[in-house]
């Protein structure tokens, strides 16, 4: 097993990071089919031997790891466990590190913000740096709730017409999506990526649920569900009772191609043609350019 982080034409990175060139080494096992599904980790302790490292680096490798749902939790005294596909429903983490680790990267987003997907492909802008990946082509469209409209969600209960709850909405919108597009088109500024291309667009209503197309072969679905909550307004210290859209996280996928395995469903097929040709005509006809700086 090499210790290094290897990139596409074989290389080793050795000015990475040790925990992540060793969650590298144990990703691509992992992707290659090397550790199965369900099959154990080496334990701690053999990692440490393994690759010469203390106890804080095995598990800052593991958590990287975990948190990418490539790894399950094992039993308490055992070593973790390879998750195994479809066994439960893994974070968007997860999706993102496999989209990322192809040649090209394509995603096309629909959500309420993009707090989620900024964080997620934050970590894999850190694992490109690390020399983990090297993707050739990076193309991110994103839809999201437009600045202007006076949307439903969120609003303050017994006065819904009260501007506070909206305008945190608005600025989650241009918080979370402004850094995702700094951290992808830097990757093109510091040479490392050839080509980035990431729109940010908004359309004059909110999603009920979020879709995520990735890379032309999996559609992932959450739901968004209303909830009443506490809103804690940190510009002048007021707290309001609101009605707002969360998800718990879950997310339903729907793949084609290689991943859907030697007989392709007909009906899935038909589905995800006709959600990616909803998103194509939303991006033509409705969503303009969302202003991420003011």
């Amino acid at each position: 097993m090499d210790s290094g982080t290897v990139d596409r034409d074989g290389g080793v990175d050795d000015t990475a990071p040790r925990y992540r060139q060793v969650a590298a080494d144990l990703r691509g096992l992992i992707l290659d089919g090397r550790l199965a599904p369900e099959q154990n980790l080496p334990t701690q302790q053999s990692l440490r031997r393994r690759y010469g490292i203390g106890r804080g680096t095995v598990q800052s490798a593991i958590q990287v790891l975990r948190e990418e749902g490539l790894i399950e939790e094992g039993v308490p005294g055992r070593a973790a466990r390879v998750a195994r596909p479809g066994a439960t429903l893994q974070p968007l983490g997860h999706h993102i590190a496999r989209a990322f680790a192809a040649r090209h990267v394509r995603l096309d987003v629909w959500a309420l913000t993009a707090e989620q997907l900024s964080k997620a492909v934050q970590i894999q802008t850190e694992a490109i740096r690390a020399g983990e990946h090297r993707p050739e082509s990076v193309a991110v469209r994103v839809l999201l709730p437009d600045l202007e409209t006076r949307h439903p969600y969120p609003c303050r209960i017994g006065d819904p017409d009260d501007p506070r709850p909206l305008q945190r909405l608005r600025h989650v919108i241009r918080t979370y999506a402004g850094a995702m597009e700094h951290s992808l088109t830097a990757l093109a500024e510091e040479h490392l990526v050839d080509d980035v291309r990431v729109e940010v667009c908004g359309v004059p209503t909110i999603p009920g649920e979020k879709r995520y197309i990735i890379n032309g072969s999996e559609i992932l679905t959450g739901f968004y569900q209303v909830r009443r909550s506490h809103m804690h307004n940190s510009a002048d210290g007021s707290s309001l009772d609101v009605l707002e859209l969360y998800s718990d996280g879950s997310l339903f996928p729907l793949v084609r191609g290689e991943a859907a395995g030697p007989v392709p469903d007909a009906l899935d097929e038909a589905r995800f043609e006709q959600i990616q040709q909803w998103f194509d005509s939303l991006w033509e006809y409705v969503a303009r350019p969302l202003p991420l700086g003011a």
